[in-house]
């Protein structure tokens, strides 16, 4: 294991709990996902919420919206999937757990709509209102025989 590759860990690791992670971290945690993911053939699933007053144009999520936002979604999800909370600005993600049958889009579209309603249940109606939250799917990369 690389030097680079040990301290991203070891970051990941001393966060505190409940905290965000930083961009690098988040990409970090991601890849050992995806990994895992794809040694078990499952596809990996990532939240991503942002704020859109106007459709397709994101704004900034000010620090006091987001403490709210991931004071609400560590209500709303499993504790499993807390390993990737990132915060840039503009968009708030989580990677979720793979579950054993694997993910299909009809359970994204679930978790979505289940997500979107409990955040508006626990924000402001005014950042609700704005609010965009969609679970995207990746993988398992195939490997082929030639």
């Amino acid at each position: 294991m690389s030097k680079k590759h040990d301290s991203k860990a070891i970051r990941a690791l001393q966060g505190r709990p409940g905290a965000e992670y930083d961009q690098e971290t988040f990409l970090h945690l991601l890849s050992i996902e995806q990994a895992r993911a794809e040694r078990a053939n499952q596809r990996v699933r990532l939240l991503l919420a942002t704020l859109e007053p106007v459709p397709g144009k994101p704004v900034e999520i000010p620090p006091s919206t987001a403490v709210k936002l991931f004071e609400a979604l560590r209500v709303l999800l499993r504790d499993t999937d807390f390993m990737g909370w990132y915060r840039q600005s503009y968009v708030a993600g989580a990677v979720l757990s793979s579950t054993a049958n694997g993910a299909d889009y009809e359970t994204s579209a679930l978790i979505e709509q289940r997500v979107r309603d409990g955040l508006r249940k626990h924000l402001p109606a005014k950042t609700a209102g704005s609010l965009r939250a969609r679970v995207t799917q990746h993988g398992p990369r195939r490997i082929v025989k030639r």
